[in-house]
């Protein structure tokens, strides 16, 4: 078996992973919103988020999967590896079923929900239909990705993920040359993500030929998945719906055409999640094995994490912060930029912070703390529900995106406070974060009112270099820390 990857290394792959289908998707869009039309496109959209939500009903388990592994690898317990892979992949394609069947029997209610043309209704329908008989795929491919990612094999994963990213743009555009309407599309997104759960199945098989072969659940394995996944259950239910609620709300509310104009800058703008993803990904396995013999080193590694990560996205989300207007216009038209450029502006400054609280949540999982992360969900959700329904139907899409930057304020100042918990040191670093947060927000706003675009230009160079040379050092340092983590699975 081959030893685990550098941790560098890992997280440029999973960056690679997700910036390279973004690349595709700026150039495809277009071509998607002219050829489908606004409408449509808007339930595309719904399409894509439907599939990402009701993949997640794996009650945690890929997620327990993954901590379980890292933890038995760096213990040397390989005989175990096959019958917990085994329990978890059994459970998850019971889940899958389910999730499926769900799916198939809402699809005549939400197409009837949604407010769209009565011609287009039958299409909506037949389209939630095929995404159901993919899901029971979807969520197997969850499982076996978390095995990769347990084996710290980010390359093999992304392997995967880098086509079946570029296929959900590219896949749309080349089935619109040959054919017209939302149907033949989302056949050709079912069929790119079945062909993805058989390839990751057959690298994690290559990867270790041992697991293969054990069929029977193990009982005491199921009951470890079964206790971190419960928790992972609510958070996978509650905080989706919190995150998917605001377009389902705009079109229910509002009109289809209006989840275009929300969800458009939307898909763009947290794609930059990949910089922090690509950081958690890695960081994940690695604190699940830490944090229970060396709490000092975790939060050393947490530190260094945060850190880098608030380094990396600052440059990059006030440059799309300052040209969001001209950068919309540029790339769809004037159209999308006038109704569009103030829900990305908002929405770049909650991807700033919500990237802070994914640090934070990662470490409060890889302790097995899924619980206080969705006990906050469940707290939230009655709470946000409510709210944004009354924006939506008050202010519009400019209140929903206002209503969904506060809770993701809440949720980041809440996790790192509950990390800060969890370690059992002092809250200097957490208020430390949320006042520097809060400054170079307050400072991006003000910049955003400057009119003369070479003045913003120089805002940005000023900002660049003082970021380019901390973030090196922090590089670094997180480099040393990792180093001494890493840790190697059998050869």
């Amino acid at each position: 078996m081959n030893t685990r990857q550098s941790f560098f290394g890992n997280a440029l792959w999973n960056l690679l992973g997700a910036i390279l289908p973004l690349c595709v998707g700026l150039f495809a869009i277009p071509f998607l919103v002219r050829h489908l039309g606004v409408e449509r496109f808007g339930l595309l959209n719904l399409s894509w988020l439907l599939v990402g939500y009701f993949s997640l009903f794996d009650l945690g388990i890929g997620r327990a999967l993954t901590r379980l592994l890292a933890e038995k690898i760096a213990q040397g317990k390989y005989a175990d590896l096959p019958s917990l892979v085994n329990t978890a992949l059994v459970v998850m394609r019971w889940l899958g079923l389910g999730a499926g069947l769900l799916l198939a029997l809402l699809a005549p209610w939400l197409a009837d929900w949604m407010r769209v043309s009565v011609e287009i209704q039958d299409e909506m329908r037949l389209a939630l239909w095929i995404m159901a008989l993919t899901l029971p795929f979807v969520v197997l491919s969850v499982g076996w990705r978390g095995v990769l990612e347990a084996y710290g094999r980010f390359d093999l994963v992304n392997l995967v993920r880098i086509p079946l990213g570029i296929s959900i743009f590219l896949a749309p555009v080349v089935v619109l040359l040959l054919a017209e309407g939302l149907v033949p599309v989302v056949l050709s997104l079912a069929v790119t993500r079945l062909a993805g759960w058989w390839f990751t199945r057959y690298l994690c098989l290559r990867l270790d030929p041992m697991l293969v072969g054990q069929r029977a659940v193990d009982r005491e394995q199921l009951r470890p998945l079964l206790s971190f996944g419960g928790w992972m259950t609510l958070s996978n239910i509650v905080g989706p719906l919190m995150v998917y609620a605001d377009r389902f709300l705009i079109g229910g509310l509002l009109s289809a055409t209006a989840v275009a104009y929300y969800a458009t800058p939307y898909e763009i703008v947290t794609r930059l999640w990949v910089i922090s993803g690509a950081l958690t990904g890695v960081l994940f396995p690695l604190i699940a094995g830490k944090i229970a013999v060396d709490r000092p080193g975790a939060k050393a590694l947490y530190g260094r994490a945060m850190k880098v990560l608030f380094l990396a996205m600052l440059p990059v989300v006030s440059t799309l912060f300052l040209f969001a207007e001209t950068g919309l216009a540029w790339w769809l038209n004037s159209d999308f930029a006038a109704n569009g450029y103030f829900v990305a502006q908002v929405l770049l400054l909650g991807v700033f912070i919500n990237a802070l609280g994914q640090v934070a949540i990662t470490v409060l999982h890889g302790a097995g703390r899924a619980d206080w992360a969705a006990k906050l969900h469940l707290a939230e959700l009655p709470i946000y529900l409510t709210v944004l329904v009354y924006a939506a139907g008050k202010y519009g899409i400019e209140g929903v995106v206002i209503t969904w930057l506060l809770r993701i304020v809440v949720d980041m100042v809440v996790m790192a406070f509950l990390v800060e918990r969890l370690l059992a040191t002092g809250y200097r670093f957490v208020f430390g974060l949320i006042g520097l947060t809060s400054l170079v927000m307050g400072l991006l706003w003000l910049a955003g009112a400057v009119v003369n675009e070479w003045m913003r230009l120089f805002l940005l160079c000023l900002l660049f270099l003082p970021c380019a040379i901390l973030l090196l050092q922090q590089l670094r340092l997180l480099g040393l820390e990792t180093g001494k983590l890493t840790a190697s699975p059998r050869t």
